[in-house]
Parts: structure tokens; sequence; C-alpha cells
């Protein structure tokens, strides 16, 4: 949990805003190759993957039958008939494929193990790989990947982040992980760019004041109901397709908001705490975090969609802090 007054925290943050800073973040990694693969990730997920050419990703959910999300990855196109699928939960994606892979020509393992990879973000995060790689990255576009070098060392660039900043992910093989981290840590000095070492900075802190959101903050929501309505492509078959389209006639039942909570602390604040609408239970947090650029206290909620009305101010958990329905983005 992070404070108002936590400077390291504070300091980290700022640092990505207003700089750079890096950190080694090991998404799950899963390889999927065959003839069939780019039609395979196209019924599994809701955005249109196979029109990423080589060399590009796109972010997308995926669904299950009843057109709730199950997962959200980002998929990028390494080669001919060759994807990388970005989880954070490598087994249940291998589960869930396993599945629905039907007569699909397509094989996929997990490579978790076999990758390492960090993440540089920050204003000034393209100085630093240029002080870093063999190639600049100045026309690199944002969810491009493409093979670089770090001295000897064969690594892949994928220009994308979870800070709402401009970034760059490394991969790189485990073996040579010891000394790519030694060479981002001696380039990223030079531009007084830190490590981030605090796990919520990176993952909640950054990102919630830019209104992004963990899989399991949109968990059994549907796309719709999420803000992610522009990455569903009807034109084309996936698995929740039917149930999404009677979803969408029907309406949202309910909506990921943003919640900002009026009181100076937020400690009593956790996931799955009830909202109240004047004493009414009308949805439940998802997030709830320190924004350090915006210095407010921060987060998700779930509520339902009558409630979910932006300005509307409701109360959270048995000690009813004070809180107001926002956007669910703060910059």
């Amino acid at each position: 949990m992070l404070f108002k007054n936590d400077a390291k925290a504070r300091a980290q943050h700022q640092a990505v805003r207003e700089n750079a800073g890096w950190y080694r973040w090991t998404h799950d990694l899963v390889k999927v190759t065959g003839k069939d693969s780019t039609a395979f990730l196209d019924w599994l997920f809701v955005n249109t993957v196979g029109k990423a050419a080589v060399g590009r990703s796109k972010y997308t959910t995926m669904l299950n039958e009843d057109g709730k999300i199950i997962d959200d990855t980002i998929v990028m196109h390494m080669g001919e008939d060759t994807w990388w699928v970005s989880t954070l939960y490598a087994p249940q994606f291998i589960k869930w494929a396993d599945a629905h892979k039907g007569s699909y020509d397509v094989a996929y393992e997990d490579i978790t193990k076999q990758m390492d990879m960090y993440s540089v973000q920050g204003p000034n995060a393209g100085k630093v790989l240029n002080a870093l790689l063999a190639q600049p990255v100045d026309e690199l576009k944002r969810f491009q990947v493409a093979d670089n070098k770090i001295g000897g060392i064969a690594v892949q660039i994928h220009r994308s982040g979870f800070t709402g900043e401009n970034g760059y992910e490394i991969y790189c093989a485990i073996a040579d992980t010891a000394a790519v981290e030694a060479a981002i840590r001696e380039a990223a000095a030079k531009f007084d760019a830190p490590e981030l070492t605090i796990l919520e900075v990176y993952v909640r802190s950054l990102p919630v004041e830019k209104g992004f959101a963990l899989r399991q903050d949109m968990y059994l929501l549907t796309p719709f109901e999420c803000g992610l309505d522009w990455s569903v492509h009807f034109d084309k078959d996936f698995v929740g397709k039917d149930a999404l389209l009677k979803a969408k006639e029907e309406g949202p039942k309910y909506k990921l908001v943003g919640l900002e909570y009026l009181a100076e602390s937020y400690e009593d604040i956790a996931q799955r705490e009830i909202v109240y609408s004047y004493g009414v239970p009308c949805g439940f947090v998802r997030a709830a975090i320190y924004g350090y650029t915006v210095d407010k206290n921060i987060g998700f909620a779930v509520i339902d969609a009558k409630h979910a009305v932006i300005g509307e101010k409701v109360t959270v958990g048995q000690n009813d802090s004070p809180a107001v329905i926002t956007e669910k983005s703060w910059l």
C-alpha cells in the first residue's frame, strides 16, 4: 500500500512521469506456432489479431462463452506463423487454448522460463534505449517489436508498457539476463533514471492515474462494461461472440469506473470492499492506490450501471469512507 508521504515511492513514480525509470518484470509468455496460428488467435481473441503484420502487436481481451473477460493480453507477431502472447496467466491460457483448439493446426508452449523482460518507461526512455542498443529506436512505432542487440547479445525491443508514458520492453534469453541488466543499469545511470523497486508504483500507482486496469479489475465484465468496445470486432468469429452481441443489445449491467477517495487515508480500503449509494450497496472496489502525480487517493470500482454516474458521491466500506465516481483516468 502506498501513502502520500512515502518519499521513495513518490520519487520512483515521478521519475517515470518526468524522466525515465526501469524495472525487471516478466509477464508469462506463450509462444504460438503453426500454419493455423493466426486463425486460432483470431478465434480466441476479440480483436483482429490476424491483421497485425510481422513485427507488430495488438492489445486484446479473451472472453468465455458468456461474453465475459477472462484475460487481457498483448499479442505479438514475431515471424511467419509465430506469435508471442504476453499474459500474467500462461497455465490458464494454455488450458483455455486446449479446450478450444479443435482442428486448428497449431502448437503453443509456455516459454516464460526461457525469456526475461525489462521495461524502460518515461519521456526519456528512448534516450536510455539509444545509449544501450546497437540500433536506435527513434523510428520504432508504438506496438512494434524489432530485433536489436545489446553489445553482442540478441534482444527483442517492443515499444509498449503499462505506465501511460513512452516506453520499451526488452526481451532477452534468460541466460543473458545478468549482462542485459548490467547494461541497462549503466545506460539508465547516464540519465539519472532509477530502478523501480516498489511493485505498487509500476503496477498500480502509475497505471491507475492513466486509467490502465489489470485483468483482475475487468474479470468477468464485458468489454463494453470496461470501455473496451473499440477492441471488439464483430466482423469475425470469436469465443463468446453470440453472448457478447446479446449483452451489447441489452446494455451494460455494470461499469468499471474511477473512484476518488475523499478522505486523507484509504488504508482501510481493500479489493471487494462494498461501495454504497445512500446506504444501498451498488458495487465493489477493484483497486485503491495513491497517485503521486495527481496527489490523490484513487482507484477503480465496479458499479451497477444505473448508479455509475460521474460526479456521484458514494461511501466505501464499513467505515463509510467518502468517495466520488469519476472517469477511469486522471491524466
